[in-house]
Protein backbone atom coordinates (compact mmCIF):
# COMPACT_ATOMS: atom_id res chain seq x y z
CA UNK A 1 0.00 0.00 0.00
CA UNK A 2 2.79 2.12 1.10
CA UNK A 3 4.43 2.12 -2.43
CA UNK A 4 1.03 3.19 -4.62
CA UNK A 5 1.39 6.45 -2.16
CA UNK A 6 4.60 6.45 -3.11
CA UNK A 7 4.03 6.24 -6.98
CA UNK A 8 1.00 8.61 -6.85
CA UNK A 9 2.70 10.98 -5.53
CA UNK A 10 5.73 11.02 -7.79
CA UNK A 11 3.69 9.94 -11.07
CA UNK A 12 0.49 12.32 -10.02
CA UNK A 13 1.08 14.78 -7.57
CA UNK A 14 4.36 16.03 -8.40
CA UNK A 15 3.82 16.21 -12.26
CA UNK A 16 0.56 18.11 -11.51
CA UNK A 17 2.28 20.37 -9.20
CA UNK A 18 5.11 20.90 -11.72
CA UNK A 19 2.96 21.80 -14.24
CA UNK A 20 0.65 24.78 -12.64
CA UNK A 21 4.01 25.93 -11.18
CA UNK A 22 5.77 25.91 -14.57
CA UNK A 23 3.97 24.76 -17.35
CA UNK A 24 4.94 23.25 -20.30
CA UNK A 25 8.71 22.89 -18.79
CA UNK A 26 7.57 19.70 -16.49
CA UNK A 27 8.55 17.62 -20.10
CA UNK A 28 11.92 18.94 -19.36
CA UNK A 29 11.71 17.81 -16.19
CA UNK A 30 10.70 14.07 -17.00
CA UNK A 31 13.60 13.43 -19.27
CA UNK A 32 15.88 14.36 -17.05
CA UNK A 33 14.63 12.86 -14.04
CA UNK A 34 14.50 9.72 -16.31
CA UNK A 35 18.25 9.94 -18.17
CA UNK A 36 19.54 10.79 -14.90
CA UNK A 37 18.32 7.80 -12.98
CA UNK A 38 19.21 5.71 -15.77
CA UNK A 39 23.24 7.20 -15.67
CA UNK A 40 23.21 6.80 -12.09
CA UNK A 41 22.17 3.43 -12.04
CA UNK A 42 24.80 2.63 -14.97
CA UNK A 43 27.26 4.54 -13.01
CA UNK A 44 27.07 2.28 -9.85
CA UNK A 45 26.96 -0.85 -12.01
CA UNK A 46 30.46 0.40 -13.22
CA UNK A 47 32.02 0.62 -9.84
CA UNK A 48 31.62 -2.60 -9.39
CA UNK A 49 34.50 -4.53 -10.25
CA UNK A 50 32.97 -8.47 -10.87
CA UNK A 51 30.51 -6.98 -13.21
CA UNK A 52 30.89 -3.93 -14.59
CA UNK A 53 27.46 -3.75 -16.70
CA UNK A 54 23.49 -4.06 -15.45
CA UNK A 55 22.58 -7.43 -14.33
CA UNK A 56 18.67 -8.12 -16.15
CA UNK A 57 16.65 -7.77 -12.88
CA UNK A 58 18.25 -4.31 -12.77
CA UNK A 59 17.38 -3.11 -16.30
CA UNK A 60 13.89 -4.51 -15.75
CA UNK A 61 13.93 -2.73 -12.69
CA UNK A 62 14.74 0.63 -14.03
CA UNK A 63 12.26 -0.17 -17.02
CA UNK A 64 9.40 -1.25 -14.84
CA UNK A 65 9.65 1.53 -11.63
CA UNK A 66 10.93 4.20 -13.18
CA UNK A 67 10.58 4.56 -16.83
CA UNK A 68 7.34 2.90 -18.23
CA UNK A 69 5.80 4.68 -15.49
CA UNK A 70 7.65 8.03 -16.16
CA UNK A 71 6.92 7.84 -19.87
CA UNK A 72 3.17 7.23 -19.23
CA UNK A 73 2.83 10.35 -16.53
CA UNK A 74 4.59 12.19 -19.52
CA UNK A 75 1.96 11.27 -21.89
CA UNK A 76 -0.94 11.38 -19.80
CA UNK A 77 0.56 14.71 -18.66
CA UNK A 78 0.89 15.78 -22.00
CA UNK A 79 -2.48 15.38 -23.31
CA UNK A 80 -3.92 17.20 -20.46
CA UNK A 81 -1.73 20.04 -21.15
CA UNK A 82 -2.75 19.98 -24.88
CA UNK A 83 -6.05 20.41 -23.59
Amino acid sequence: MMILIVYGLMYVVAPAILLSAIGGWTFLVYVFWIVGSFLAMQKSCEDRDHMPMMEHTEAIGHMMFIAIPGILSAFVFLIIFAL
